[in-house]
């Protein structure tokens, strides 16, 4: 009888093992949320946020490259980048640097003014060692193509875990933490 319970016990941890890596495998690729429908469309109301400003960058370009960029404004990180995605960033008005990391260096600096939003296309060539450019685009150019491409990605917020599989990690095993 103990050999069957040690063996049910066996099979149970193994099962238990299987069924996280399946979480994880599948939870890998998914580091950046995406936002619900409800906030997608509120945010394609294109409005300003008192005394900040918000910068839209936006990435329509599904045929010319498909890597995963993180996306980082003065530093702070923002989020990972995919193909016809956009974020919608809400910073201090002035000076304010998007920029790429890793081997990819992209970046742009652009001045904001506060109850104000501005627009940002990102495009991201390369798969294997992404490269990405950055403009400044029109309201009525960007709006229209976030409208007809994308779709938005939430902002990383601090404390929130760097990539999704970490934080499934951390809540079956606390000693992670």
């Amino acid at each position: 009888m103990k050999v069957m319970v040690a063996s049910e016990s066996k099979n149970t941890h193994w099962r238990t093992s299987a069924v996280g890596l399946v979480v994880l495998l599948l939870t890998a690729c998914a580091s950046t949320p995406e936002a619900d429908p409800v906030r997608d469309a509120e945010a394609k109301r294109f409005e300003a946020v008192t005394r900040d400003a918000v910068i839209y960058v936006y990435r329509p370009d599904g045929g010319t490259g498909t890597a995963e960029t993180t996306l980082w404004a003065d530093g702070r990180l923002v989020g990972i980048s995919l193909p016809k995605t956009f974020f919608r960033v809400i910073v201090l008005p002035g000076k304010t640097l998007l920029h790429t990391s890793g081997s990819d260096n992209g970046r742009i600096e652009i001045t904001t003014s506060g109850n104000d939003v501005t627009y940002v296309e990102m495009q991201t060539f390369d798969d294997q060692s992404p490269t990405s450019r950055f403009r400044q685009m029109s309201a009525e150019d960007a709006q229209a193509a976030i409208r007809n491409c994308c779709t938005m990605l939430e902002v990383w917020r601090p404390g929130q875990a760097r990539l999704a599989w970490y934080g499934v990690l951390r809540r079956l095993h606390p000693s992670m933490s």
